[in-house]
This record gives structure tokens, C-alpha cells and sequence, in this order.
């Protein structure tokens, strides 16, 4: 098959220019060569003869095209779950550092934080080269997908633009400053005794927190390792068939794919680490009244829950304005989140199609049976009266207002259940009811088109055969009047 590849030829280069893949002419297919079957006036092109060679070069290039479309998703593929994990490692760093310099006085930093500062600062270099390299593979296969020569044809103002942003967001994370050396640690913690306030003020953030908090944002990496490692996108037909419809498979299309597939999973994962990463903030930005430390994790996880769902008791509040931006995010996010929440088990509680048909036939049973017995009260009731008043000797007026009283109950009840047996074969027809009915319909449209070119095919060939027989009539015609000529000659002489 085509996709398959020796495993002694060595794998295709994109990025040499000398081995182009696309350079050689795609020949006339054979789906020029076929008119269009429902247009008379298009002129029908000829057939074009193919050589061999020229054959066996377009396939071989078409081939060349697959395996290094292949080969460049399993580079992405491996380039994207490096990022992902080097982001997380550095995530990972960058708490442990904040959590070492949050027992010390004003947060001060230790030889170990900035040892864990230096181990973070070279996982960020590699991280930005790797983020530079996914970039220009991924210009590889926009130009092996749209058979461009040169890669550098992909390069926009827009890509430029996004890949700065993107480098700028991977950057960012604490920076060792100045070694802290003993004398250096014996001076600040002269000073800070010297000079003890009482709290920080609202503008105060320490600087580690400052470059720690977005180095979060690292985890849109983690979207892209999601969708590299996708079925939809390993597998080459749906890929294709995505692109033949117009169709992108992105992380956006994946998330509505999951959601509907999982939904419980996927918001199970989303509000854990919502949670750890919203509380860890909080206590990152947050000091206690009086004092110089930090929100322990046990009230940072109250404030966020409180503040996620929006209660607001009041006990605890943010101490700074970096808190404060922090809760108001969370406060944000809980709203969209809530709403979110609602949508999936909205769609839980719905019945499926199956049980809607069940639960449907129990109802209309119900309401049959009950408009059956009131049908029957009303020919009961009806009797009752036509006896009442005309074969009874003794006639009560009170009684007879009573019995034409059930009468027409029973008569508004069986419009009602009419009504309603109604509204629930409204309810029966759901989007699946009427695409089925659609296609029914376009299908019998095609089947009785088919019978009518066929009818007119045959019409015509009955004219042909008309004309024929009125040609052969005439023919038969001037041979009995030739006939008749020459016998009428003959008598006459």
C-alpha cells in the first residue's frame, strides 16, 4: 500500500530543499476525462493518454507525500509531549521554590530556591527552542499538506505574532538574582528585625509569585499533547475526511467531541485542577491579618470554594490586590464552570431515544384506556337522560341536572385527552424522526427521477419505432399504388 514504508529506506527529509516531493507535474486525472452526468451542454473532453512513466512518478510522489505527512505527525507528536512535560516539570519547580521561600522571613530567598531557580531557568531555554522547532515542523507540514516547495511561504504576520506570544508565555518564571550567601541572609534578617511592620500592604506581591503565576498559562500545552495524541488525529482517513469537508480538527473540535462523549469525566478533571491551581494562587497572593505568612492550603481551599460558588461568608478575604484579581477570576470561572455543570446534567436527566419511546407508548396507553372509559360515560350518560326525559313517570329536574352535568365533564375530558395524545405524538418526532423522514423522501425523489429518464428513454425509442413503422406504411403505400398503376395499364391495353 502506499502508506507503508520500507524499513531500509531512510526516512524523508521536509526540510531538504534538494529532494523536493512536489516538484514533479500532477497529471490529468481520470475524473477530467468523465462530463458531468446531469449537463448536456458541457463539451466532453477527450481522453488524454497517460504514459507509464509519467503514471508511476505521480504515485511515486503521491507516496513520498503520505510517508512524510506521517513522519512529521510523529515528530510533532514527540516534540509536543516534550513540552507538555517540561512545562508540568517546571510548574512543578516553581511551587516547590515558592513553597521553600514562603517559610522564610518576607520570603526571602535560600541556596536551595536558587539552585531550583537555575533548574528552572535551563528547562525554560530548552522549552522556548523546543516551542521554536514544533513551530517549524509545523510549517513543514502546511507545506507538504498544500504542496508548497518552500516552507517559508507558511511564515505570516499573524504566525510571527503568535509564535512571540507564545515564546513570551513560556518564558516567564522566577529569575535567580544574586546568590544568597550567609552574610547576605545575616543582613536582611537584621533589617527586617529593624524594621517589622505590621502586614503588607495591598500593592504588595513578592516577585517569585509574581513571575510564578503565569508560567500556568504553560499548560495550553498540555491542549495541544491532547490533540496530537487523539484517534481523530493519528488516524489518516478522518483527517482526510475532516479536510474534505472543511472540517478542522483542532482542540476546540475535540473538547465538544469529549464533552459529549464524557462529560463527567472531562468536568471531574477540569474543576480538580481548577481547584488546586485557583487555591494554590490564593495562597500564594494572600497573608494573614498582622502578620507576614502566607494563607495556609486549608484556608486558600475554603476561600476558593466559597468564592467559586459565589456564597461570600466573609470570614476570609483577599489581603492583597493580587488576591484580589485572583478571587475575581475564580469568581469568573465558577459562573461559566456552574453553567457548565448545568448543561451536562441537564443533558443527563434527558431521556434517550429508546426510553422516550417507552416512556410515549405507557402515556398514550394510559390515555387511550382513559378516553375509551370516558367515551363510554358519555353514551351512558346520554341513555340516562333520553330515559329521563321521556319514559319516566316520576321526573326529577335536580336529578337530571346532575346527570347532564357528568355528561359534559366527560365531554371536556375526552377533548382534553384528545389534546394531549396530540401534544405527545408532537413530542415523539425528534430531529432523528425527521432527518430519517428526509432521507426517505430524498430517496424515493431519486427512484422516481430514475423511473422517469427510464420512461423517457423508452418514450423515445417508441417515437423511433413509430416513425419507423409510419416510413415502412408509406413505403407499402407507394408499392400498392405502383401496383395498382401497372395492373390498371394492363387491363387498359
Amino acid at each position: 500500500m502506499a502508506l507503508e514504508q520500507d524499513p531500509k529506506q531512510p526516512l524523508i527529509n521536509p526540510f531538504d530543499r534538494k529532494e523536493s516531493f512536489y516538484t514533479e507535474p500532477i497529471p490529468t486525472t481520470v475524473l477530467d476525462m468523465i462530463p458531468h452526468p446531469l449537463s448536456n451542454k458541457r463539451k466532453v473532453r477527450r481522453p488524454v493518454s497517460i504514459k507509464p512513466s509519467e503514471t508511476h512518478a505521480y504515485m511515486s510522489n503521491l507516496s513520498e507525500r503520505l510517508s512524510a505527512r506521517k513522519y512529521l505527525h510523529r515528530r510533532l507528536a514527540f516534540v509536543s509531549d516534550l513540552t507538555c512535560g517540561i512545562s508540568m516539570l517546571g510548574i512543578i519547580l516553581m511551587i516547590i521554590e515558592n513553597e521553600i521561600t514562603f517559610d522564610q522571613i518576607c520570603d526571602r530567598d535560600t541556596p536551595t530556591s536558587w539552585y531550583i531557580k537555575m533548574i528552572l531557568t535551563s528547562t525554560t531555554i530548552i522549552l522556548v527552542v523546543l516551542i521554536l522547532v514544533y513551530h517549524r515542523l509545523e510549517l513543514a507540514l502546511y507545506s507538504v499538506n498544500n504542496c508548497i516547495e518552500d516552507w517559508r511561504v507558511g511564515i505570516t504576520f499573524k504566525k510571527i505574532m503568535f509564535i512571540l506570544l507564545e515564546v513570551i508565555i513560556c518564558f516567564i518564571h522566577p529569575i535567580p538574582l544574586d546568590y544568597p550567601t550567609e552574610s547576605h541572609m545575616q543582613e536582611l534578617d537584621a533589617k527586617n528585625n529593624v524594621t517589622t511592620t505590621a502586614g503588607h500592604p495591598l500593592s504588595y506581591i513578592p516577585l517569585d509569585v509574581a513571575l510564578g503565576l503565569p508560567m500556568f498559562l504553560r499548560l495550553y500545552l498540555l491542549c495541544r499533547c491532547i490533540v496530537y495524541h487523539s484517534q481523530l488525529v493519528r488516524n489518516a482517513a478522518s483527517r482526510s475526511f475532516g479536510y474534505l469537508n472543511q472540517v478542522k480538527i483542532n482542540f476546540s473540535f475535540l473538547t465538544r467531541i469529549y464533552l459529549q462523549q464524557w462529560p463527567t469525566r472531562c468536568l471531574l478533571v477540569i474543576c480538580i485542577m481548577s481547584f488546586l491551581i485557583g487555591s494554590w494562587a490564593l495562597r500564594a497572593c494572600n497573608f494573614k491579618p498582622s502578620t507576614d505568612d502566607h494563607f495556609p492550603m486549608s484556608d486558600a481551599m475554603w476561600l476558593f470554594t466559597v468564592t467559586f460558588t459565589s456564597l461570600g461568608y466573609g470570614d476570609l478575604i483577599a489581603s492583597t490586590h493580587c488576591g484580589r484579581i485572583v478571587a475575581g477570576m475564580v469568581s469568573f470561572y465558577g459562573l461559566f464552570a456552574s453553567a457548565l455543570i448545568i448543561a451536562v446534567l441537564a443533558q443527563k436527566l434527558m431521556l434517550d431515544r429508546s426510553e422516550k419511546y417507552v416512556h410515549s407508548f405507557v402515556l398514550n396507553t394510559q390515555l387511550t384506556k382513559e378516553r375509551q372509559q370516558q367515551s363510554a360515560n358519555i353514551i351512558k350518560f346520554a341513555l340516562q337522560l333520553w330515559v329521563w326525559r321521556g319514559h319516566t313517570k316520576r321526573f326529577s329536574f335536580a336529578h337530571y341536572l346532575r346527570i347532564q352535568r357528568k355528561l359534559f365533564h366527560s365531554i371536556k375530558v375526552v377533548q382534553a385527552i384528545r389534546r394531549e395524545e396530540q401534544i405527545l405524538i408532537n413530542n415523539s418526532i425528534d430531529q432523528v424522526e425527521l432527518i430519517a423522514m428526509q432521507h426517505k423522501t430524498i430517496t424515493r425523489t431519486e427512484l422516481t427521477n430514475i423511473k422517469i429518464r427510464k420512461m423517457e428513454v423508452k418514450v423515445d425509442k417508441m417515437e423511433e419505432q413509430l416513425t419507423n413503422v409510419n416510413n415502412t406504411i408509406n413505403n407499402i403505400q407507394n408499392t400498392l399504388n405502383i401496383l395498382v398503376d401497372k395492373i390498371s395499364e394492363g387491363n387498359n391495353i
